[in-house]
């Protein structure tokens, strides 16, 4: 909620001016600019708004609200098969051939309100050839802004539309950020993104939130793909994983590299790979996209999951302790004692560690050699194991 009883702030010289509702906006549109602020704070401010007559205030605060929890559709949760189905058909127009890339539409970028007025309503009204084209060519105009990391300092000082407009474009910013991989990934595209947006609050929708226990996990996401592109789910696999992990929770992220390793889709476990590495929320995922991919004979593109690890978790002597271990089984000579001997100085006193570096060092290294992943369950390295002998 936002309070508008919270203690006055020392005048600054644009407020001075102001009466007490402009003051009292301005104390409420730099608590909603606050990083732990929520879609409820700025549906209170859009109502708080239009109290007092400042209509522009409460539509950009409505504006905002939409682009954090989405424009759902009605999706009736008790009818879960006819939802499935739904799911399905969905997933089917979406693996459709993209069409020709539109004209680049010069986005309002300058004017951030009017940004958001432009997205909102592309997203809130269904898809058609000219709505996709538009939004579309929004996004490609956007491309440079969704790179930004932060959109700088709110100005406490400023005006109060110079504040309503920083909040707007704070609020774009935030969305193409946490939407990044919906729009600009490799399968990426306008039609996904507002297939997103009209699903669910920046998930999948009944994929993954409005069916209850129906459709949660990774395996029910690989089967979903799987009964949508028929016999060539392989194929579309590969590039439609990393979006649709995206929205996962890290267990269930997981099990959908686990699933995937199994199968032996080594594009698809790669493209996460790829992810996981670029980003560190992702981090988390790297022990186990590394210990599939050995699973999978892939020791060399695993070593890439390695060295990213151990730059996440730098005072880890047991990851740098495996560091050294694939890079020894890669014949890395020189960085191999260089991992073996950062090892042993974050934990001296690790007989394993040590063992490894005089294994190393005395030309006696076969024993450790990797040929599989460091903590692969037995029954999925047996799996893995059988699909690499086949």
């Amino acid at each position: 909620m936002i309070s508008t009883s919270a203690r006055t702030a020392p005048a600054s010289p644009s407020s001075s001016f102001e009466g007490p509702i402009a003051r009292m906006l301005r104390r409420a549109l730099l608590q909603v600019a606050r990083p732990i602020s929520t879609t409820q704070d700025r549906l209170d401010l859009a109502e708080l708004a239009e109290e007092v007559g400042r209509t522009d205030i409460a539509e950009v605060a409505r504006l905002a609200a939409k682009l954090r929890q989405g424009c759902p559709e009605a999706i009736d949760v008790k009818e879960a098969s006819h939802v499935i189905e739904r799911a399905v058909r969905e997933l089917k127009s979406l693996m459709a051939p993209a069409p020709a890339p539109p004209p680049i539409v010069a986005a309002p970028a300058h004017d951030p309100i009017a940004a958001c007025r432009s997205l909102v309503a592309l997203l809130a009204a269904p898809l058609d050839a000219d709505g996709e084209a538009a939004l579309a060519g929004l996004l490609a105009g956007w491309r440079d802004l969704a790179g930004m990391s932060d959109a700088g300092e709110t100005r406490v000082d400023a005006d109060l539309p110079t504040l309503l407009s920083d909040f707007a474009k704070r609020e774009l910013l935030d969305f193409l950020r946490r939407n990044h991989d919906l729009a600009y990934s490799a399968c990426g595209s306008a039609r996904l993104l507002h297939r997103t947006a009209r699903l669910g609050q920046g998930a999948l929708g009944p994929y993954l939130t409005q069916i209850g226990n129906v459709v949660r996990s990774g395996r029910d996401i690989l089967g979903l793909i799987t009964l949508a592109a028929g016999d060539d789910a392989l194929a579309e696999i590969d590039t439609w994983v990393v979006p649709l992990a995206t929205h996962l929770r890290a267990e269930d992220a997981a099990e959908l590299v686990d699933e995937l390793a199994d199968l032996g889709l080594l594009g698809a476990v790669a493209n996460l790979l790829n992810a996981a590495v670029s980003r560190t929320d992702r981090g988390a995922l790297l022990p186990r996209l590394r210990d599939a991919l050995l699973d999978l004979g892939e020791r060399r593109t695993a070593l890439r999951a390695q060295r990213r690890l151990v730059e996440l978790t730098p005072l880890d002597a047991v990851e740098w302790c495996r560091l050294g271990d694939l890079l020894a089984s890669e014949s890395e000579a020189d960085e191999a004692t260089a991992a073996f001997d950062h090892a042993l100085r974050i934990a001296p006193t690790d007989d394993k560690i040590a063992a490894h570096r005089a294994a190393w060092r005395n030309g006696t290294f076969d024993e450790f050699v990797v040929t599989q992943g460091f903590a692969t369950p037995r029954v999925r390295q047996l799996t893995r194991l059988a699909r690499r002998a086949a």
